[in-house]
């Protein structure tokens, strides 16, 4: 079955091929109805163009998939239906360099020699090309130990900055469905006159602390611990603080973000321009390896290089260190790109 794609607002024509349905020598006499089940959208100004129906569409609803049926007569005397699917979708802009799910599924297919008109691709052909462009985007966002390198490469751009305000008498904060990990301690923003940090613990020792001194006050502790675990729904992170505040307080943390699942309304990749090329070719690598039978081969080696140049793009973006941790006693500075650091112990007698 075809799938079509059509931005709410257009009006699109649409041809329906019946070439593989006439028997030799067969044509299409009359169109009998073309219809969709809802009855959401409006079909026009439908016509015979050889073995295929023409028609003109609009007026559906955007995020809806709909289900066209055509029905014709033929010359000699048969009633034929064929099927598509035509999708309303506020699909992007395809400008040059940019980093959609539906540009790299454009070329992903053709990669494949699926050809690049969406309309030609089965919806199982659809959904192959989605698993593949998924996996090559997993690939790239958690990529291997490139050789010569200690570990994996942290991208910069999944470690956003966020801020929230604490409540007087609560100790508990649920955190971003996108929250991963934490990087770094808490910190007061500039707006409170504190230059103090908030440090990270055990959720054990928050709760110990807690049936020590039930006072509030200026929180210095924070722990983090996983919500109710539970199947039917993604788990979350909440965030304890000690003590219990006991007013507002703008709070700022840098995190490790979770990535979400590409989709057709989901569909901008993280990273930016620079690192297009790279994500490309990751697809390349995955889809090369599932239905070329060509696993480890030249697409992956091509893959490798795009991934070393990005890392390094990624880099010039971080400061040569990670700055100063001084605490009176001791001084940890920290370089990118390695994870090196050097701790030096001061002894002032």
């Amino acid at each position: 079955m075809t799938v079509f794609y059509i931005q709410p607002n257009e009006t699109r024509i649409f041809d329906v091929e019946f070439s593989g349905r006439l028997r030799s020598g067969d044509s299409l006499a009359s169109i009998s109805s073309v219809t969709d089940a809802t009855g959401d959208l409006t079909i026009a100004s439908t016509s015979i163009v050889g073995t295929q129906v023409r028609g003109t569409y609009s007026g559906g609803t955007g995020g809806t998939t709909y289900t066209i049926v055509a029905t014709v007569v033929t010359t000699d005397g048969e009633t034929l239906e064929e099927e598509f699917y035509l999708r309303f979708l506020d699909e992007p802009s395809s400008e040059a360099g940019e980093v959609s799910f539906f540009t790299v599924r454009t070329r992903t297919a053709d990669f494949l020699g699926w050809t690049r008109q969406g309309g030609n691709w089965s919806p199982d052909e659809i959904a192959r090309l989605d698993e593949i462009i998924n996996a090559g985007y997993q690939q790239f966002i958690y990529p291997v130990t490139l050789e010569g390198e200690a570990a994996s490469h942290q991208w910069s751009f999944l470690k956003p900055t966020a801020t929230f305000d604490t409540v007087a008498d609560t100790y508990l904060y649920d955190l971003p469905a996108t929250f991963g990990a934490m990087s770094g301690d808490l910190v007061y923003d500039e707006d409170e006159y504190v230059h103090r940090i908030i440090e990270q613990t055990t959720p054990g020792m928050i709760d110990r602390n807690r049936a020590v001194d039930s006072a509030s006050g200026r929180p210095y502790l924070f722990a983090l611990r996983p919500k109710a675990v539970s199947m039917t729904a993604a788990q979350t992170t909440e965030l304890m603080l000690f003590p219990t505040p006991d007013a507002a307080y703008g709070i700022i943390y840098h995190y490790d973000a979770k990535v979400a699942t590409l989709t057709e309304t989901a569909p901008y990749m993280l990273g930016g321009q620079a690192h297009f090329e790279t994500i490309l070719q990751s697809c390349r690598d995955v889809a090369a390896t599932r239905y070329k039978d060509d696993p480890m081969g030249r697409e992956h080696g091509l893959f490798l290089e795009r991934l070393r140049a990005s890392v390094e793009a990624d880099r010039r973006l971080r400061p040569k260190t990670l700055g100063c941790n001084n605490d009176g006693g001791r001084v940890t500075y920290t370089r990118h790109g390695t994870d090196f650091s050097v701790s030096l112990r001061n002894n002032l007698g």
